[in-house]
């Protein structure tokens, strides 16, 4: 059986960056409110032949419109700010190319571009908000606390811009000293829920820059008793921090390793860079500037709301503001890598990812990030090499479980063997039973290294722990099955599995491949071209298509099917033994049924 319907490991969400190529919930509709471009490439420079150089006023407006529309389209961010900040040149009165012209060189971090664009749109006369919100940014980093707020406090319907805007006036208020009145800007976040219980982290963080650590932990309290949701950590980190200064580092370190433990023992990120500080007798960071406040918080509202409403571009706005503000926090450079990635802008993610410093509390999660960045562009040697070097550095849990899932993937299973009885090994027997991916997939690799009776202990005791486990069900079925073992009760278990996941086209392929073993071709030829419909791309599955229309007597057309199967990247046994039957037919590979 090829590696078809395994599960993703599953790594909790601080421990590695989240993949946006997963589909997010959406949380929150109407939200992008700016317009701001999908972000995209730089695989072209910036200088790209879009628009012919004889052409009238008229036509190289038009044609720079097009060219940097275009450029978005094919997802070039260069020349998307290169053609947008040309067309705002060429009509200087149009507020709305001015905000294109704009956003387009945020999104490429040339901020003293848009500096220049949003003070040109500025002199037009009108406030646009974008514009407006990007001087104030300059004004609030320069430390020009006064001006900043005066452009900060700008009054809009554009829903994104006016939540900038006001996370970034509060800061500014703390920076100007008017705690009054930071805490009242807080306290009135536009935006809903989510900002708040945003707001009352943003009030913790500013008592605890101000010294009064009571009012601090008042503040973390009321947005416990709301459900803090995805800001928990994060709350959990500030409660730590103000426990720390406040001299309580032993009640701390307990909250710390109680959330971890409670959260799957994490091992890498904040969390254990917090105990191991704590544990050394290290006091923890206490105040921060309000830039590096205004950094935090505009970075975990890019990822805690927008990428969950899955407003990519205002995300990237949000992270390139907070990369300026501090460039040394590592958070955001690397969640900025994610959307770079996840947009194809490969030089610039790949720049993103290894910015980010070995000694920081994110450099395992970036390093993931950049292996997973290879492996979906089916590098897959550069991906393993940026695995094995990092489980060589800080080897773990998750680095581990990472290297066993690539080498299953890549279907060495003699190397990813070793990976999975360490992992099993350090688990106990409550978090198998909670969670039993790393037995099933241990039981996998035993049976592709041909050591079945370990394999089939493996996999009945996963189905002790999750009777459900359609994986499991389909595995050990499907083996059995291949074996001529077991049959009835083989064939119960993949039905069962295939009640579970009835679109899987690994399980229905097992299905009718049981059929096919038991002799009723007619059968396995329904559930076989069932599974080619679910899975058009299984050489595996094509392969089985071809034997079984074989059987029927539709040689030419098992022929095909044995030919259209090598075009989909079968294993090396796989590929020979279809060659062989491609030369000789069915019976020319010997252990053909």
């Amino acid at each position: 059986m090829s590696f078809l319907n395994l599960p993703l490991l599953q790594i909790p969400f601080e421990q590695i960056s989240i993949g946006l190529a997963k589909t997010l919930p959406v949380v929150m509709t109407g939200v992008i409110g700016m317009s701001v471009m999908s972000l995209g490439s730089c695989s072209t420079t910036a200088e790209s032949n879009y628009v012919s150089s004889d052409a009238s006023p008229e036509g190289k407006l038009f044609g720079d419109y097009l060219a940097g529309t275009y450029a978005n389209h094919v997802d070039d961010a260069q020349a998307r700010a290169l053609y947008f900040e040309r067309a705002f040149a060429l009509t200087p009165d149009d507020i709305q190319m001015g905000r294109r012209a704009v956003t387009s060189a945020i999104t490429v971090a040339d901020f003293d571009k848009a500096l220049a664009l949003a003070k040109q749109v500025e002199r037009i006369g009108k406030k646009e908000p974008m514009s407006v919100a990007v001087i104030g940014v300059h004004e609030f980093n320069a430390n020009r606390y006064s001006s900043a707020i005066d452009k900060l406090s700008l009054e809009t319907a554009d829903l994104t811009v006016s939540i900038l805007a006001k996370i970034m006036q509060g800061w500014a208020q703390v920076g100007a000293g008017d705690i009054s009145a930071a805490r009242k800007t807080f306290t009135s976040l536009p935006g809903g829920a989510y900002f708040s219980k945003f707001g009352q982290l943003q009030i913790a963080e500013l008592e605890l820059s101000q010294g009064d650590y009571p009012a601090a932990l008042k503040a973390l309290d009321e947005l416990k008793a709301q459900e803090a949701g995805s800001l928990e950590l994060e709350m959990v980190l500030a409660r730590a921090r103000v426990m720390s200064a406040q001299g309580k580092s032993a009640e701390a370190l307990k909250s710390l390793e109680t959330y971890s433990d409670e959260n799957g023992q994490f091992e890498t990120g904040p969390v254990p860079a917090y105990i191991k500080k704590l544990t050394s007798g290290i006091t923890l960071e206490g105040a921060r500037t309000p830039k590096q406040n205004a950094a935090r918080a505009l970075t975990e509202s890019s990822y805690g709301f927008f990428v969950a409403a899955r407003a990519f571009e205002v995300a990237e706005v949000f992270l390139r503001f907070a990369t300026e503000l501090d460039p040394d926090y590592d958070k955001a450079r690397m969640w900025t890598g994610e959307l770079l990635s996840f947009h194809k802008r490969d030089d610039e993610a790949l720049a993103m990812f290894r910015s980010v410093k070995e000694s920081s509390p994110y450099w395992v999660s970036s390093k993931l990030s950049e292996s997973l960045f290879f492996s979906v562009r089916e590098q897959d040697d550069k991906a393993l090499a940026v695995l094995e070097t990092l489980d060589a550095k800080q080897p773990s849990f998750v680095t581990r479980g990472a290297l066993g899932r690539a080498y299953l993937i890549q279907e060495d299973y003699d190397k990813a063997l070793p990976y999975y009885e360490a992992q099993v090994s350090a688990m106990t027997e409550d978090e198998l039973k909670q969670d039993p991916t790393n037995l099933f997939l241990r039981g996998v690799a035993y049976t592709e290294t041909k050591q079945w009776d370990a394999a089939k202990a493996d996999f009945e005791r996963v189905l002790s722990y999750k009777p459900d486990h359609s994986d499991a069900l389909n595995y050990l079925g499907y083996t059995w099955v291949d074996r001529g073992e077991n049959l009835t009760k083989a064939f119960k278990m993949i039905e069962k599995a295939l009640e579970l996941e009835p679109n899987s086209g690994a399980i229905t392929d097992s299905l009718g491949w049981a059929h096919y073993k038991l002799g009723d071709y007619e059968k396995a030829k329904t559930f076989l071209e069932d599974a080619v419909a679910l899975d058009p791309d299984s050489a595996t599955i094509i392969d089985h298509l071809g034997d079984v229309y074989y059987k029927l007597g539709r040689k030419r057309e098992a022929n095909y099917q044995w030919q259209r199967a090598l075009q989909y990247d079968p294993t090396d046994d796989e590929r020979r033994d279809i060659n062989k039957k491609i030369k000789g037919g069915l019976y020319a590979v010997k252990a053909a049924p």
